[in-house]
């Protein structure tokens, strides 16, 4: 008797389209706020920015990239709460 595995395997095609409407959703938001003089908050280099509909661009949080990793080493006791 044989038995069949299934293989699961990427679906390129599904994530591409995904991608594809993620961008045109993206887009078509970032048009409707600036026709509604609403603000705009995005993520550029690990940097929080918020763009004012006449287009004036500030900083609201400076790299939140920057800190430092926490180290694993072995034998490390984690404690959860």
């Amino acid at each position: 008797m044989k038995i069949n595995k299934i293989i699961f395997q990427k679906d390129y095609n599904q994530t591409k389209s995904l991608e594809q409407a993620g961008v045109e959703v993206a887009t078509n938001a970032v048009r409707h706020a600036k026709a509604l003089d609403l603000t705009i908050t995005y993520i550029e280099n690990g940097a929080v920015y918020e763009e004012q509909a006449d287009g004036t661009v500030t900083l609201k949080k400076n790299s939140w990239k920057n800190r430092t990793p926490f180290v694993l080493t072995t034998g490390m006791i984690l404690h959860a709460k």
